[in-house]
């Protein structure tokens, strides 16, 4: 392969692989004050006048706060602005959602960089041969000659301590992306680091997730466990397991079980043609071979449960 040909095809490689990638920096400064403060429910709010971009920015921080166990809402959805609200008013908002913090994210500055790719060429050729003569051709492909650019964003982030009414923890951020990312990429790469700081800096209480049957009471949970047919347990002995044919055995069942009814039936099938009924039964195996006998076992609401042993039966001398 040509070798800048091979340079071009890696590059592309590189630019699908790292596509929409984002990148965030940040910096963090935390209140001595309310240093041991933790968050439980919080409000996200982008002041934002662009709802569309609102909306997108407080469900990605949501999302990301909901998959690390911790509980937040966005303000979009809780405090809608179709009017003007009264202090009175979102107080008892933030009261009646249980909210303790709330997460401002501020746009700060937007900007692109660019980068120039230098123009390249590549030329390829080919002869052939026409009787005596001989034809040669070519063509020259050129690659570059632009910019790209990448896009940058700043943000700062506070989280209000609620009761207190004081900041609780203040982020300066920078998130750059690369010449495939969007909005939704660096505001995702923004969550993501913003939620991981908080983890480490512990300000967060992580709840686990809770189980399906959480509003099931104990009582319930028995009573529902109680209702549950239990299958029996299938067991029988042989005796004897092996000899010469003719070869009559007992089988007996009577160990089998049933721990929350009765056995109504004992099916057996022998596997040489024969099958038989009953707890305790005699067989007897007229013909040499591996008998693999099984047993079916039936309660009384119509669980069953299987099992099966090996008979051993060799020539006899006059076979």
């Amino acid at each position: 392969m040509n070798r800048k040909y091979f340079v071009f095809f890696m590059f592309l490689l590189v630019a699908l692989f790292l596509l929409g990638c984002s990148e965030t920096k940040i910096s963090t400064v935390k209140n001595p004050e309310l240093y041991d403060t933790k968050f439980e429910n919080i409000l996200v709010v982008v002041p934002f006048t662009d709802i569309g971009l609102r909306r997108q920015t407080e469900d990605i921080f949501v999302s990301r706060f909901s998959s690390s166990g911790m509980k937040a809402i966005s303000s979009l959805e809780t405090i809608p602005p179709i009017k003007e609200y009264s202090d009175q008013e979102l107080m008892n908002i933030l009261y009646k959602n249980k909210v303790d913090g709330v997460l401002v994210i501020a746009l700060k500055d937007y900007w692109t960089s660019k980068a120039y790719v230098p123009r390249s060429s590549s030329t390829q050729g080919s002869a052939n041969l026409y009787g005596n003569s001989l034809y040669y051709s070519s063509y020259t492909k050129e690659y570059g000659g632009y910019y790209v650019y990448y896009p940058n964003v700043s943000f700062e982030t506070r989280l209000f301590d609620i009761k207190s009414g004081q900041v609780a923890w203040l982020v300066s951020s920078t998130t750059s992306g690369n010449a495939f990312a969007d909005y939704e990429n660096l505001a995702s790469s923004l969550a993501k680091k913003v939620v991981s700081e908080l983890e480490k800096e512990e300000m967060l209480v992580l709840k686990p997730v809770e189980r399906k049957d959480r509003d099931i009471s104990s009582q319930a949970k028995e009573i529902a466990t109680q209702d549950i047919n239990q299958s029996p347990l299938a067991t029988f002995s042989a005796d004897p397991r092996t000899g010469s044919a003719p070869l009559e055995v007992l089988f007996d069942a009577s160990n089998s079980n049933d721990p929350d009814g009765n056995i109504d039936s004992y099916q057996w099938d022998f596997k040489d043609g024969n099958t038989g009924n009953g707890g305790k039964i005699h067989h007897t195996f007229k013909s040499s071979g591996t008998y693999q006998v099984e047993l079916t076992i039936i309660d009384n609401e119509g669980a069953k449960a299987t099992v099966t042993k090996f008979i051993l039966v060799t020539s006899s001398i006059k076979e």
